[in-house]
């Protein structure tokens, strides 16, 4: 099968090539002069352009000698057996320039062809790795250099082979190999090879053969695409052979080593692990026994660097166990209620806004919130608050943790993910190498004396939030109570997007307003299992804009809607947030922080929503209000 766009094509042998352009030659000639002997000087000319095509197309470099040679012979064949006139013979002329004409085009495109056929022909036979290429047949049309080597096969004993020919090389028999089964049927692939892998449109498969390489065994990687003609059709197929001896044999030698390192550090952990036990039972036994002061304070100091000792070794397991298990989607929530769990909080409030965000991320997610949260709940950075929350940007997605406490100097940032001695940054090194293996970043941007602020950065292919309008599929979410009034008390929380037809329900009595989970967060205030107060912030192309702070008419005079709008700013306070408030609770808004601004300042596509208001604010009884960013 002839495959133009491959170098190595089957040809007739030259012999038979020159055998046959004579006989088509001779045959349009003799034709031609039959025709001229009767009188048809024109029609039967035509046929001279057969043997011109097949010369050019087949010798480009003399196909213009060729047309000149027989558009000689005709033009010797009109003066010698046609009767002479201006006509004719300006007819004979015209005749001739365009033989001459189509041998050189023919020759120009056919040269080309074949100086782009040989450019392929080089790259495939200069190729790294070892490489064949067959057609739709099965029949092999390439066979490089680094083929050769590998196998012992030469080029020209494997060039127009069929029956699978190619295997034989590297299984001993003839079965079809990964480009077989590309111009095969393909459908019975994963059943029959379940060790094939298809990788956007690639075949590929890894294994290992003991009889190559002199029977000391090789590890091969194969890949294999389709080759299409001009329709999209498959009409051969290309496979490559790669020698990943070395790779599997160092990823062995890892493998065996870190077991051996994680085995004699898990040794020595117990055995660390125990001692500190004696070492805790003799420090209580003795702040038991002794009542000076100096002796309890000596004692003290002992506890301190035993629970230093101690983390370390929690630390040094867990970096153990980070990159062991595939990334998943994890949901953040769930994340920080994990960490949450193993931490004391005490007089330290805490509230997480990150229902409906997952990311791709190591299963050790939430050993990277333990640790930013263990820092900050430490006594000397003085936090009262902390906060989690996530921002959208234009290159991914920010979870951001921050705290009012004394923050960090400038200075030490740079060696905040290092692994140090002193209290602060300790494990945050850890954090940052798990937040490393799936392409996110971490990075504390917080200003000394207000407040340490930790930023996750995500790549924006790395995080996904729950939407039910586009079917995206998350893990199931643990539904936290971020703000709780008291024990029993009305809980505010951001709702899930399967949450978003009870907000529409609450919404009935306000405009018949309903939710997007493509473009907003709703946060709602639960009184005894019921939704009772909700405030919406709806992301535009140009700004946040918070909407739909409603509460029903028998559920009022309790304070929801406080709880709902301070859980909604304190979620969305990364940005600044835009508003329509009516006038007359310019001064409940006013206690979030928002303030009035001229409406030029919303921006566009908010103002546009408001077409109602016919641009008159003051008679309306609306006021534009913008709330900056910051907590």
């Amino acid at each position: 099968m002839n495959i133009p766009y491959l170098s190595v094509i089957s040809h007739p042998t030259q012999k038979n090539r020159i055998l046959l352009l004579s006989t088509v030659t001779a045959c349009t000639l003799a034709v031609n002069l039959f025709g001229i002997l009767a009188g048809l000087t024109a029609v039967l000319s035509h046929l001279l352009y057969f043997p011109i095509i097949l010369a050019s197309y087949w010798y480009p470099r003399r196909g213009l000698s060729f047309s000149l040679l027989v558009a000689a012979l005709f033009a010797l064949q009109v003066i010698l057996f046609a009767p002479l006139d201006l006509v004719l013979g300006l007819a004979t002329i015209t005749r001739c320039a365009i033989l001459v004409l189509v041998g050189c085009v023919v020759s120009l495109l056919s040269w080309n062809l074949a100086q782009s056929e040989k450019q392929l022909q080089d790259i495939i036979e200069f190729l790294p790795d070892a490489t064949f290429a067959i057609d739709k047949e099965g029949k092999i049309i390439a066979w490089n250099r680094a083929l050769e080597l590998m196998t012992g096969q030469p080029k020209a004993s494997m060039l127009n082979r069929g029956n699978h020919e190619y295997a034989l090389a590297f299984y001993g028999d003839r079965r079809p190999m990964l480009a077989g089964l590309i111009i095969g049927d393909g459908s019975d692939i994963p059943k029959k090879y379940p060790q094939v892998r298809n990788e956007s449109g690639t075949l590929v498969s890894e294994i290992f053969l003991p009889h190559m390489q002199g029977d000391r065994g090789m590890h091969l990687r194969f890949s294999a695409s389709p080759l299409l003609d001009a329709n999209g059709n498959v009409a051969g197929a290309i496979e490559s052979i790669r020698d990943i001896t070395d790779r599997v044999m160092t990823a062995s030698a890892l493998e065996k080593t870190s077991h051996r390192l994680n085995t004699l550090a898990g040794i020595l952990r117990h055995d660390i692990s125990r001692k500190l036990a004696v070492l805790y039972g003799q420090l209580r036994f003795g702040v038991m026994k002794f009542s000076n002061p100096e002796v309890i304070a000596y004692i003290g100091e002992l506890k301190v660097a035993a629970d230093g000792i101690t983390r370390q070794i929690d630390i040094s397991r867990e970096f153990r166990d980070i990159g062991g298990t595939p990334p998943s989607w994890i949901a953040v929530q769930n994340a920080i209620a994990a960490a949450e769990d193993r931490l004391e909080f005490r007089n330290v409030t805490f509230h997480a806004w990150t229902d409906r965000l997952c990311v791709f991320s190591d299963p050790h997610l939430p050993t990277v919130f333990y640790h930013i949260l263990h820092n900050s709940l430490q006594e000397s950075t003085r936090a009262t608050k902390i906060v989690i929350t996530y921002q959208l940007r234009s290159d991914g997605c920010a979870i951001i943790i921050e705290d009012n406490g004394t923050g960090i100097p400038e200075h030490e940032k740079d060696a905040l993910f290092v692994q140090r001695e002193d209290s602060y940054g300790r494990g945050l090194f850890l954090a940052a190498e798990i937040v490393s293996l799936t392409g996110m970043t971490l990075r504390e941007t917080g200003e000394y004396r207000k407040g340490a602020r930790f930023e996750i950065l995500v790549p924006s292919e790395g995080y996904r939030i729950e939407n039910s309008a586009t079917r995206i599929a998350v893990p199931h979410q643990r539904h936290t109570s971020p703000i709780m009034e008291e024990k029993g008390g009305p809980v505010g929380r951001e709702l899930h997007a399967d949450e978003f037809p009870l907000a529409d329900e609450v919404w009935k009595e306000y405009h018949d307003t309903s939710g997007d989970p493509a473009v907003d967060r709703i946060f709602g205030v639960y009184q005894s299992g019921e939704l009772v107060s909700v405030a919406r912030c709806r992301r535009h192309p140009d700004g946040l804009e918070v909407d739909g702070v409603f509460t029903p008419a028998k559920f009022r005079k309790n304070g929801y809607s406080r709880i709902a709008v301070g859980s909604l700013v304190e979620a969305c306070h990364n940005d600044d947030l835009f508003m329509y408030a009516v006038r007359h609770l310019e001064g409940f808004y006013h206690q979030y922080g928002f303030e009035p601004i001229s409406e030029i300042l919303l921006p566009q596509k908010i103002r546009e929503r408001y077409t109602w208001a016919a641009g008159n604010l003051e008679g309306a009884e609306v006021l534009p209000m913008r709330r900056k960013a910051g907590l």
